[in-house]
């Protein structure tokens, strides 16, 4: 499975103001790293995982969907490595 990185910067402000974001990221196996970021490991494809939040999107909101080789975290809210 690769693991995926997920970056956004709302048009709005919190995410609370977007009902259907962090439950498809949850119900996707996403685990979050900062406010912002996520990382999940999935069967899928960058661009269908862009396709899949790119639903929860409003106009002007800023999204980084990225597939990681080598990776480490430090501080954050969960560790990669338990994914």
């Amino acid at each position: 499975m690769a693991l995926f990185l997920i970056h956004y910067e709302l048009l709005r402000k919190p995410d609370v103001e977007y009902p259907t974001l962090i439950p498809t990221l949850t119900h996707l196996g996403a685990k979050r790293l900062t406010s912002s970021a996520w990382a999940l490991r999935a069967e899928m494809g960058v661009a269908q995982l862009r396709d899949e939040i790119q639903l929860c999107a409003l106009q002007g909101d800023r999204f980084v969907v990225a597939e990681l080789g080598d990776w480490r975290t430090m501080g954050t809210l969960n560790r990669i490595d338990d994914l």
